[in-house]
């Protein structure tokens, strides 16, 4: 269970007071973060309606790295997304220290993580992709990528002793052909990437897109690379390969609003390819590390593994 500050029911009240809940009618640490932790919260506002909130405490970010977040959820919100934008108080400041650490409260959207997408979800989680996107343009803040080729580079230097002879053969060789790509990577279209859209980052009530939640791992970059996150995660099946039904309809919808270049296209089997293997080498750095096992929930890095096996098939 990912929830790294435990909080009372005093402190909580304190704090979403700021923000115009004077009655906190119920509180509870939940298991939705990884890096993260969150607290549903349900209290009344002004009005005495009462409002399902989230409380988010930020374990590894320094208050300066947080109003990019900020500032792009309530610009998608604005959009037209169903993104939840953060409460902000009479100061207009949405970021607090809450126990020591960074802190804002968002609204609570209704849905459910899809177990398995259907192909309608696929088609919705594809089209909002698309849709933020091309909102980029009109998005003044940039953010780099911290998953970029340095990362990578330490991270393979890191896992050295941990590695069989086969793993490590098979990172140092997609490593080496991700380099000799990268030039021809850096001149596709990017901007607006939420860079982690797995499923359970997406909200559904039934068919319909409620919410796009948990974009801290957002920054600029390729946009065919947010893409193949989503598209790895959605369109596979337990053992890394693509299912053909989810992964058409997550390309058609996704196309219908902004169509792949064609040097997008000629790189896509590789972008693919890449993802899988970034995803791959997190889970395995917090898998092995004794600091990364301390600070982060860790996930099996396995299936990860087996799924770039699937991509390079």
């Amino acid at each position: 269970m990912a929830v790294y500050t435990h909080l009372t029911d005093t402190l909580v009240s304190e704090h979403i007071a700021r923000f115009g809940f004077h009655e906190l009618l119920g509180v509870r640490a939940t298991d939705t973060g990884i890096e993260n932790t969150n607290y549903f919260v349900t209290a009344r506002d002004q009005q005495g309606i009462s409002r399902q909130l989230v409380l988010t405490l930020f374990e590894r970010f320094a208050l300066g790295e947080l109003p990019y977040f900020l500032e792009l959820t309530t610009f998608l919100a604005h959009r037209g997304l169903p993104v939840p934008a953060p409460y902000r108080d009479r100061d207009d400041q949405a970021l607090h220290l809450l126990a020591g650490k960074p802190a804002i409260l968002v609204p609570r959207f209704g849905g459910h993580h899809p177990a398995i997408p259907n192909l309608a979800q696929c088609r919705a989680i594809a089209h909002a992709m698309a849709q933020m996107h091309l909102a980029s343009p009109d998005f003044p803040q940039h953010r780099a990528n911290d998953r970029d080729r340095p990362w990578r580079e330490q991270a393979l230097d890191q896992l050295q002793p941990f590695l069989q002879p086969a793993e490590k053969t098979l990172l140092q060789e997609q490593l080496a052909d991700w380099r000799q790509h990268q030039s021809a990577i850096d001149r596709l279209p990017a901007g607006i990437n939420h860079h982690d859209l797995f499923h359970d980052n997406a909200l559904f009530e039934g068919d319909h897109l409620t919410g796009i939640i948990d974009f801290y791992n957002a920054c600029d970059d390729v946009f065919i690379y947010d893409l193949a996150v989503l598209v790895n995660d959605w369109c596979s099946d337990a053992s890394g390969a693509l299912v053909a039904e989810r992964y058409h309809a997550v390309m058609a919808a996704y196309q219908e609003l902004r169509p792949l270049t064609t040097e997008e296209s000629t790189l896509w089997p590789r972008i693919l390819r890449y993802a899988a293997l970034r995803f791959w080498i997190s889970r395995l750095l917090s898998w092995h590390l004794h600091d990364a096992r301390e600070t982060v929930s860790q996930k099996d890095p396995a299936p990860m593994r087996r799924m770039l096996l699937q991509r390079l098939e």
